[in-house]
């Protein structure tokens, strides 16, 4: 039996996006003032959510949100199963997989 590399990935996403903000400041008519262009990875697993994006201009890396209880959801929740399943599944294909740190606010 030949194994090959779609065989190895225990989750897969259950949606991906190509999507780009632009943001216009009205200065410049002809050109928005900032421009990302990057891919949205959705996960569901396990009953929870996880959502990765990838800017285009550095598809080397990657950046994952969550686990969340549900997708639209911002309540964190603890599910570290569904959470190495996803880690495991960028880190095949980014060079840098990283989890985003919500900061807090100073006070």
């Amino acid at each position: 039996m030949r194994v090959t590399s779609d065989d190895i990935d225990v989750v897969v996403p259950t949606e991906i996006e190509h999507k780009i903000d632009e943001i216009w400041t009205g200065e410049k008519v002809d050109q928005p003032e900032q421009r990302y262009n990057f891919i949205d990875y959705h996960f569901e697993v396990g009953g929870v959510y996880l959502r990765a994006r990838a800017y285009l201009d550095n598809m080397e890396a990657a950046v994952v949100f969550g686990p969340f209880e549900r997708r639209g959801s911002i309540k964190k929740v603890d599910a570290p199963n569904a959470q190495d399943a996803v880690l495991a599944y960028l880190r095949r294909r980014f060079r840098t997989v990283r989890r985003h740190e919500a900061t807090s606010p100073q006070s």
